[in-house]
């Protein structure tokens, strides 16, 4: 971006070699982007929710297909490369509710609550360092006992529509498992969009980090649940958040600053997180394929719910 950075705004996006943030302030009123979508993580179950939100809103007139910029994250990373790619969110909906019988997806055990206890523990015995954090999940991700890469990457490419980068722009972060700094890879990144995509999606101790540039990466939600900030240049952003606001987690639950910061920046944000119905479908395993029905069903209801109050604003800008 020809601009001057937001300091906070790097530091949330994290910078280190062959990575960069994207700034919020100074991007000036004819670069900026009219919209953006972001995708947060939340497992296989996330993806369905997102998919679900979406379809729904777009039944009420709000198709966050049009935006000129998507920006995953985990789940997000999949669910962003669907609509990037510009499929029907109809046809991804009924895949969603419908799961085929062949699909390659894996139950793992998982508890997202259990996820941010541990998490808070790290963070209090670091003394509050996200750096010295992150890379102590990263070398726990790198010893662990996971599934093949080759295994791991037929899933991603089955959740997939096209393994190279779509026409539209998106953006998808994964942490590096040494530095524990977050890198956004698009197409310009010189990565293949399956590789950076996997990256994304490695929850550490369930699924191999993935190795980039002579780098291994991991989850991109270990530096955020959304990475909300990469989509600093856009001028509205909706961001879907499975996981919520995610405040019982201090490693990477930093949507409420990242939407702050956005906001100083000049960005009208609207964060859609799961109500009381989404989130008992969702349940605390958002890695268990057999939440997709009931999530995306969810979500849809939810959108369906949020589109009139929206729908203005994302065409307009106005409420």
């Amino acid at each position: 971006m020809h601009s001057r950075p937001n300091t906070a705004l790097s530091r949330l996006a994290g910078e280190g070699p062959g990575e960069r943030a994207v700034p919020a302030e100074g991007a000036s009123q004819a670069h900026r982007l009219a919209s953006a979508l972001v995708l947060g993580g939340g497992g296989v179950a996330g993806i369905a929710w997102e998919i679900g939100v979406a379809a729904g809103l777009a039944r009420g007139g709000v198709h966050l297909s049009t935006a000129q910029l998507f920006v995953g994250t985990s789940a997000g990373s999949v669910a962003g490369t669907q609509l990037a790619c510009g499929v029907d969110i109809e046809y991804l909906l009924h895949q969603q509710l419908h799961p085929p019988a062949d699909s390659p997806e894996q139950y793992r055990p998982y508890s997202q609550a259990e996820a941010d206890a541990q998490n808070r523990k790290l963070f209090d015995k670091v003394g509050g360092d996200l750096a010295k954090a992150r890379q102590r999940i990263g070398a726990f991700a790198r010893r662990s006992a996971t599934p093949p890469p080759a295994e791991r990457r037929a899933i991603i490419m089955a959740r997939l529509p096209r393994h190279e980068w779509p026409a539209a722009p998106l953006r998808v972060v994964a942490v590096d498992t040494e530095s524990g700094l977050p890198r956004v890879f698009d197409a310009a990144a010189g990565c293949g969009l399956v590789d950076a995509v996997a990256a994304s999606c490695a929850v550490p101790g369930t699924w191999p980090p993935v190795l980039i540039d002579g780098r291994h990466y991991m989850d991109g939600g270990i530096a955020s649940m959304t990475n909300a900030s990469v989509a600093a240049d856009a001028a509205r952003i909706v961001v879907l958040a499975p996981l919520g606001y995610s405040d019982g987690n201090p490693v990477s639950g930093h949507l409420r600053a990242e939407v702050s910061l956005l906001q100083q920046g000049g960005s009208s944000v609207h964060v859609v997180v799961p109500d009381e119905a989404s989130l008992a479908a969702l349940g605390d395993n958002v890695l268990d394929p057999a939440r997709r029905s009931t999530a995306a069903q969810a979500g849809l209801e939810q959108g369906l719910g949020l589109a009139a109050a929206m729908a203005s604003w994302w065409m307009t800008g106005t409420a």
